[in-house]
């Protein structure tokens, strides 16, 4: 339950409710919602059903390949989407990010198994903070459970969370700050 409540899908959506707040009701929502939320998670659902995939949460490294392009494609045209409607800087920047972690997580993945699931908690929890201050630290307590889970389930080791965490936050430091100057 854990891993389904913080899947990185549910977390984009309230990330960006959180940043869009009190404008969540808002075409700029439903966009980051369609790109962030919706289309990755009914290409997983797509692959699923094709077998092209083993299961929902890509357990099989070798099969994540194909999800983690499609989410790249679908954040990258969510934030173009974004910055031609002039979003605020750091909605656009948030979804850029998506990207650029995405990203780095595939490279990863190639050799490696990471967690996909503490990088998608560390990448909002890490932008959270420099947009809402240190009490939003807070949200990197969640890695507590969800590491604890994907590793109760076996589909990682501590060193595959810390990794996908630390590198998430490290990225994601460093892609929101230089995303915000050029925005």
């Amino acid at each position: 339950m854990i891993t389904f409540a913080f899947s990185p899908a549910v977390l984009s959506a309230i990330t960006f409710a959180t940043l869009l707040y009190p404008h969540i009701i808002s075409s700029l929502f439903v966009i980051c919602l369609s790109f962030a939320t919706f289309l990755p998670l009914m290409m997983i659902y797509g692959l699923s059903k094709l077998g092209l995939i083993s299961d929902f949460f890509v357990s099989e490294r070798e099969q994540r390949t194909t999800p983690l392009l499609g989410a790249i494609a679908s954040y990258l045209v969510g934030g173009l989407v974004l910055w031609a409607l002039k979003a605020p800087g750091v909605v656009t920047a948030l979804m850029f990010c998506y990207v650029g972690n995405t990203l780095v997580m595939l490279l990863i993945t190639r050799r490696w198994k990471v967690s996909v699931h503490a990088s998608g908690l560390a990448g909002p929890a890490t932008v959270l903070i420099l947009t809402l201050g240190m009490w939003a630290g807070i949200f990197f307590a969640l890695l507590l459970p969800v590491g604890w889970a994907r590793v109760r389930l076996r589909a990682h080791t501590p060193t595959q969370v810390v990794v996908g965490a630390l590198v998430t936050v490290i990225a994601t430091w460093i892609q929101f700050r230089v995303y915000l100057l050029i925005l």
